[in-house]
């Protein structure tokens, strides 16, 4: 009886030590599918803008960090001035318009790459699926490791073009990846197809990821100050109070909020992302 009750006991521990292994490595695992991704690790990331002056606005820091680390950076411009100002009226594709300028400049000022203007117009009619087609074919010839836009979702949010865009974006991530979308070349499917690993959202009230910018604040405001157009005096000072707001609770003195998440949770996984 003393061996029998010897063994059972052998083998309940073993069960105990099995079992916490496994429960182990299920919270390992988890934690890892749970964690926001992280933007050090990209080769090459691009911003998505609505408007020519919200990724300084939103996100300047972050590209001036990334680049600071040797990351890639590339910024599209969904919508500019073309149609809302009446000197460019009937030579809508043949002129730079001033924002398009102030971007430029702006680009200058944090060594980020041009990915080109979209030309639809601000408060434009087209469709989110218009619009995401025209970002899915930017993707598609750039091949980012993460694209970064506004947040479509953000619950404040009553700007068209920034939910249009945003929601365009989360498509375009999507549907980069489809050989076979929008259409077969030739008859055979398409060898552009492109798999982003992520996509990111600033002007968000669901962060997850908070980039120190203490470094590059000056250089943020610098290129907001690009667009001379826009840059009025409070905008200026909001943006500065926002970068202390968003770094309280941090040792940071100045920090800009992120919701990222991996190609996981791009498609259908309800998982938190913390």
């Amino acid at each position: 009886m003393k061996i029998k009750e010897t063994i059972r006991k052998r083998n309940n521990s073993l069960k105990f030590v099995a079992t916490k292994k496994v429960a182990e490595a299920a919270t390992a695992a988890a934690d890892l599918l749970c964690a926001p991704p992280d933007l050090s690790k990209c080769k090459k990331v691009l911003f998505v803008q609505p408007h020519p002056d919200d990724n300084e606005i939103a996100a300047g820091g972050t590209m001036a960090w990334l680049r600071s680390i040797g990351v890639e950076v590339y910024e599209l411009t969904v919508t500019d001035d073309r149609y809302a100002d009446p000197k460019y009226i009937g030579k809508e594709n043949n002129v730079q318009t001033t924002r398009q300028k102030e971007a430029l400049a702006a680009q200058r000022a944090l060594d980020v790459k041009n990915a080109g203007f979209l030309g639809f117009a601000d408060k434009n009619d087209n469709s989110v699926r218009e619009i995401s087609l025209k970002i899915m074919e930017v993707i598609r010839r750039i091949q980012p490791d993460f694209v970064i836009t506004a947040d479509p979702n953000l619950a404040t949010e009553c700007h068209s073009d920034h939910i249009k865009v945003g929601m365009a974006v989360k498509y375009a991530c999507m549907d980069a990846e489809c050989n076979f979308y929008p259409e077969f070349i030739d008859g055979k499917v398409r060898d552009d197809a492109w798999k982003v690993g992520g996509i990111g959202f600033y002007y968000t009230d669901k962060p997850n990821t908070i980039i120190d910018i203490t470094e590059f604040e000056e250089l943020k405001m610098k290129s907001i100050k690009c667009h001379k157009s826009q840059a009025e005096i409070g905008l200026l000072a909001s943006v500065m109070l926002l970068n202390q707001v968003h770094a309280e609770g941090t040792p940071f003195k100045a920090a800009e909020p992120l919701r990222l998440q991996s190609g996981l949770h791009m498609h259908c996984f309800n998982l938190p992302i913390e």
